[in-house]
């Protein structure tokens, strides 16, 4: 089985294997998906049913990563 190197994100770190993103303004996200397919979740969130839609922190708006930045 290969595996990969995550390397640091200069907006944050994600750790998807975690299944958490941790933005430099301390707001930790849960990640679903990886790659382009990333989809963010608050942490209050426990039904994964109000994905973070806007590709910001949604506490400083900090851009997450993804494909399309904002």
């Amino acid at each position: 089985m290969a595996t990969a190197t995550r390397s640091e994100h200069a907006v944050g770190q994600a750790a998807e294997s975690a299944g958490e993103y941790r933005c430099e303004c301390g707001q930790v996200l849960r990640v679903s998906g990886g790659g382009r397919h990333r989809v963010y979740f608050e942490l209050t969130d426990a039904r994964l049913d109000n994905p973070v839609m806007d590709r910001a922190c949604p506490q400083c708006g900090s851009g997450l990563p993804g494909k399309n930045q904002p």
